[in-house]
């Protein structure tokens, strides 16, 4: 039982377990005199260093205790007594201060600054590695990333040598019941189960599971993104302690999946779950949201450019019903990435596990990617309000033909070819908008579905069907975005003719898509080149990081695409010589 652990059957308690209380007054000691700001890290490392020193000499003085033993207890006790604790197997890595083995001096003014790519940016590729650490682990003068960024790789190389020793630590519910619920001793067992490789808790009550669970979460310092899995009633409080709750349907019920986030069948779908479904829903999830909050500023900050050239009266730019269906017109391009988009296929994901490496480390919505986005923002927001006041000003809205455009001109209809209005400025200002919008989508996508055309066929034998065969990413971006804002510009202005003078709020755009996209050729040139001007700079930034500074994924991505195009070329070669 645990109390003849404790006692060892003789009454008194083992010096082995007066090693908490020497490390409690370390600790207490230690935050009461801690004026230099100390983190728990640091506080958690001295004390139990002092903890170990301090054990020494207690291991000395409870030797000579030996000869009065029975033979069966001086095994035990000297067991305990001379199994010596080794510092570096409590302290972490970063508290064992260990020498790096790259050269921070090495990375450039753009690896430092441009790049997104948490390796590259920290100077971790082997271009890095100091000379004498890749003439010890013979490694080769490159300066291509290495395949696996992982960070139990990291630091194998930080230790100089391939071979890194495992540690796992087993405890029991009994233990747990004497260090859960106590700082000071969460602090140390946490200490202890950190430098391990894996923790295994056994007859645990589910109190002390959850437990568990809240002491990742709050010893970890930054605070993880912790999951807990379960298939019975007696994983519930663990399960609803942890960030992400799987439950497991089986034989005990269904308790843990009616408290969990996600359900699954059985334990071996949890691969799938993190590895490709989790990794694919997060970067398609951090893309909308980072595309929500970019389309909205650029259509919210062309209202301010525009008012120095309004004497700042607070004059709208775009037309209030444009404006309140411009979210619906950009819905559908955005809605299909976010279900659709995958840089990588699941086979390719469960050969290559280290992939996840990046969502792990929050790669895709980090404050370095969140501010490319906001140069694109800055830079839309001033292409396309000044590419299109440029030609817009002045006479440049007057037309001087008489034919072409201007033969379907009506006499009964003053204006026609005059489209330096108030309104049609703000209209063209909103086609520019749409369609750098849609670019936007187009580039942000890593999989365009093209579809099997056509979608709708009455052929037998074609495999896929109509829904599987449609192009996706094309339908929403024509049929679901530019087509429907096209085709309400003209149904707001017949609504302008008909009911303009009982409903006033369509009175001011009669005739508006007529001026502005029936008479004017100008118009179209604008709608086809200033989202152009507008991507391409954005394009071209994208290219250089691509062949310059590549992210881990984006070197997969090649890898897979290369696999692919082999793959076809040695079945075409197959069919070829079959026949």
């Amino acid at each position: 039982s645990l109390s003849n652990i404790i006692t060892s059957g003789t009454g008194q308690v083992r010096n082995v377990f007066k090693r908490a209380s020497t490390a409690r007054s370390s600790m207490q000691s230690l935050r009461k005199s801690s004026s230099m700001g100390m983190s728990r890290s640091d506080l958690r490392s001295l004390a139990l260093s002092s903890m170990i020193e301090n054990d020494i000499k207690m291991r000395e003085s409870a030797l000579h205790t030996l000869d009065e033993r029975d033979e069966e207890e001086d095994d035990e006790f000297h067991d305990d007594m001379t199994t010596p604790l080794i510092k570096s197997d409590f302290l972490s890595t970063e508290s064992m201060k260990i020498t790096s083995s790259f050269d921070a001096s090495a990375r450039t003014m753009l690896e430092k600054t441009f790049a997104t790519d948490q390796t590259t940016r920290h100077g971790k590729l082997n271009k890095h590695t100091k000379k004498p650490v890749k003439q010890s682990t013979g490694m080769t003068l490159t300066s291509e990333p290495s395949d696996v960024t992982d960070d139990f790789q990291d630091e194998s190389l930080r230790q100089g040598d391939t071979s890194k020793s495992q540690m796992a630590l087993v405890i029991e519910g009994a233990a747990l019941g004497h260090l859960l619920g106590d700082d000071v001793l969460e602090e140390m067992i946490f200490a202890v189960a950190s430098s391990c490789d894996s923790v295994i808790a056994c007859r645990v009550s589910p109190k002390q599971k959850a437990l568990l669970v809240r002491l990742v979460r709050n010893y970890v310092n930054p605070t993880p993104v912790t999951l807990a899995i379960g298939d019975g009633a007696n994983d519930v409080g663990m399960i609803q302690e942890a960030h992400i709750g799987v439950g497991i349907s089986g034989l005990e019920g269904q308790q843990a999946v009616n408290s969990s986030d996600f359900a699954i069948a059985q334990f071996r779908f949890l691969r799938d779950l993190l590895l490709i479904h989790g990794r694919w829903n997060f970067i398609r999830m951090s893309k909308v949201v980072l595309y929500s909050f970019y389309k909205n500023a650029v259509a919210t900050t062309l209202l301010y450019v525009f008012q120095p050239f309004c004497a700042f009266s607070g004059t709208i730019l775009i037309d209030q019903m444009l404006a309140a269906g411009y979210n619906f017109f950009l819905f559908f391009p955005i809605v299909l990435l976010g279900i659709f988009d995958r840089d990588l296929d699941k086979d390719y994901v469960r050969r290559n596990p280290e992939v996840y490496s990046s969502s792990r480390r929050n790669e895709h919505m980090t404050g370095r990617l969140a501010s490319r986005w906001l140069f694109a923002f800055i830079f839309h927001t001033l292409t396309i309000f000044f590419l299109n006041y440029a030609p817009l000003s002045a006479a440049g809205t007057q037309t001087s033909a008489f034919d072409g455009l201007m033969s379907g001109a009506n006499k009964n209809r003053p204006g026609d070819g005059e489209g330096g209005g108030y309104y049609v400025f703000g209209t063209l200002i909103c086609n520019s908008l749409i369609l750098t919008m849609t670019y936007k989508v187009i580039y942000e996508t890593k999989s365009i579905i093209i579809g099997y055309p056509p979608a709708c066929t009455c052929k037998k034998d074609v495999g896929e069907g109509f829904i599987n065969r449609l192009a996706y990413t094309w339908v929403g971006v024509t049929y679901g975005s530019v087509a429907p804002y096209i085709i309400f510009v003209f149904v707001y202005q017949l609504f302008g003719r008909l009911f303009g003078p009982k409903i006033k709020v369509f009175f001011g755009y009669v005739n508006v898509a007529d001026h502005a996209l029936g008479k004017m050729s100008i118009t179209w040139m604008l709608f086809l080149m200033v989202p152009i001007a507008g991507t391409l700079i954005e394009v071209a930034v994208k290219v250089f990081g691509n062949l310059f500074f590549p992210t881990q994924g984006q070197i997969h991505s090649e890898i897979a695409s290369n696999e692919i195009a082999r793959a076809k070329k040695l079945a075409k070669e197959a069919t070829v010589e079959e026949t």
